[in-house]
């Protein structure tokens, strides 16, 4: 057709009618006779399909090789694939050593905003003993100490360790037999005669309430066999209550050569005692009766701690008096759900009113800011790789803190640094943080945080199945990338 672009057969035919006549010519200049109108047309179709079989043999051959080499070049790529998506993923496994961060405020912060003072506005007591120790045994914060760790005779305030020791290494209701050594021993006692028999429970009301020196050795012989036995044991006590500046001489107090303790220890021993229910019914009791063979009336045993009656917050614990040691106390307070401890050692006439003076001081210008409590989850940390799991980052302890009023601005929040990765094994109880209250004030604490289980390292199956599936999980994404939508 006019204007229409030439087709291939038309191309050929052109082709080989332009070069017939010189075919013939070839042909004549041989001898042969010219072709005639109707041998050229079909010498022309023969042509003309001998060189449309040489195309498709051609076309049939260059197939037939790609079809052999498809799956060499399937299975190469995929070769490929597998070698650059199993590196990828192996380098986007690990981790590495940073420290993520992590804002926590205070859980009662609205509490305490409304109780923040300025600096310079807490007035701090005058303390005239010779030591002296404030603490809140829930947090174990220290609220005021002067000379804590200074060694120092303790009187009968020894008599708080007699009844821990006897407590956990006797039973109440075991009968004991007063000695003739425990009758005599002098100065404060509960008249105890020689072979009368009571219980170690009205014992230990002896030797709190009514100070008795008798009471004291008779536990002493019936725990530890003997009173120097005991005194051992009083002291492997101390000794594990982290009490490095006190030693016991005798169960009872009275002075003796390397008898003596600090603030500090003492305090502390206290505070570990007031976690025993009969520890803190006993030392709260204002009276006792126990039995008084072959007289008319039983004995009244009165209790010697006169704050019980002065301080209305007052709940125990023990007085102590010697002419070496001095006037002492150890004393406990609660108010508004919290408790305080303190101690005075050689406090002279004052020492009641000395120690008022330190409990309104800690109720006064102290508050409590609590963050979270032992075991609670506080941030997430990776572990391992193929699998990966994770661990919870816990505090070992509570996160609650005593503060001073005019320190709160600084405890109103804190920050939490953590692992970002770990590699396997992770332990139970692991340091994984730590988390920082008050940072750069001068009331600065860093409590550490732990792991709350175990990740033990995967066996080889477990490793390789999941490397297998974490792959196919990245071909997956790859897919989901190529296809939205799917």
């Amino acid at each position: 057709m006019s204007g229409a672009d030439p087709t291939p057969g038309h191309l050929l035919n052109s082709t080989l009618m332009n070069h017939l006549p010189e075919l013939e010519q070839s042909k004549n200049a041989v001898g042969r006779r010219p072709l005639t109108e109707e041998e050229r047309r079909l010498l022309l179709k023969k042509r003309i399909k001998e060189l449309r079989k040489r195309k498709r043999r051609e076309k049939r051959r260059s197939g037939s090789r790609f079809k052999r080499l498809l799956p060499a070049i399937l299975l190469i790529f995929f070769f490929l694939l597998c070698l650059f998506s199993s590196l990828f993923t192996l380098s986007a496994g690990g981790g590495n050593d940073n420290y993520l961060t992590l804002d926590l405020p205070a859980s009662n912060q609205e509490q305490i905003e409304g109780m923040i003072m300025a600096p310079g506005e807490v007035p701090e007591p005058a303390i005239s003993a010779a030591a002296a120790y404030l603490m809140d045994p829930r947090t174990g914060d220290v609220l005021l100490a002067k000379n804590p760790d200074q060694p120092l005779p303790m009187a009968s305030t020894t008599k708080i360790m007699t009844a821990v020791v006897a407590m956990e290494n006797g039973s109440q209701n075991d009968p004991v037999t007063i000695s003739d050594h425990a009758s005599a021993v002098g100065e404060s006692s509960a008249w105890l005669e020689k072979g009368e028999t009571l219980s170690v429970e009205q014992l230990l009301y002896a030797l709190l309430i009514q100070s008795a020196n008798d009471a004291a050795v008779a536990l002493a012989e019936h725990v530890g066999g003997s009173e120097e036995a005991f005194v051992e044991m009083m002291n492997a006590k101390a000794a594990e209550l982290g009490a490095e500046h006190t030693h016991f001489s005798n169960p009872h107090g009275l002075d003796a050569d390397g008898h003596y303790t600090s603030a500090r220890d003492l305090a502390n021993i206290a505070a570990y005692a007031m976690q025993n229910p009969l520890f803190r019914d006993i030392v709260a009791t204002d009276s006792y009766e126990i039995p008084w063979p072959g007289h008319p009336s039983p004995r009244v045993l009165q209790n010697h701690n006169k704050l019980l009656k002065m301080y209305p917050y007052a709940t125990g614990i023990k007085t102590g008096y010697t002419v070496g040691a001095g006037k002492c106390l150890v004393a406990s307070a609660e108010r508004d759900g919290r408790e305080l401890i303190s101690v005075i050692l050689n406090g002279g006439e004052t020492y009641w009113d000395q120690t008022v003076q330190l409990m309104d001081y800690g109720f006064d210008y102290f508050a409590r800011v609590e963050f979270a409590y032992s075991g609670q989850p506080l941030a997430t940390v990776e572990v391992g790789d193929f699998p990966r799991r994770q661990v919870n980052a816990v505090p070992l302890s509570d996160l609650v803190f005593t503060v001073r009023r005019d320190y709160l601005q600084d405890f109103e929040s804190g920050t939490i640094y953590y692992r970002e990765w770990l590699p396997y094994p992770v332990t139970a109880g692991q340091e994984l943080g730590y988390m920082v209250v008050g940072e750069g004030g001068p009331e600065e604490t860093r409590e550490i945080l732990a792991s709350d289980e175990y990740r033990f390292k995967p066996n080889f199956l477990v490793r390789f199945f999941s490397f297998i599936a974490a792959v196919f999980g990245l071909w997956w994404k790859g897919v989901k990338w190529l296809i939205p939508g799917l």
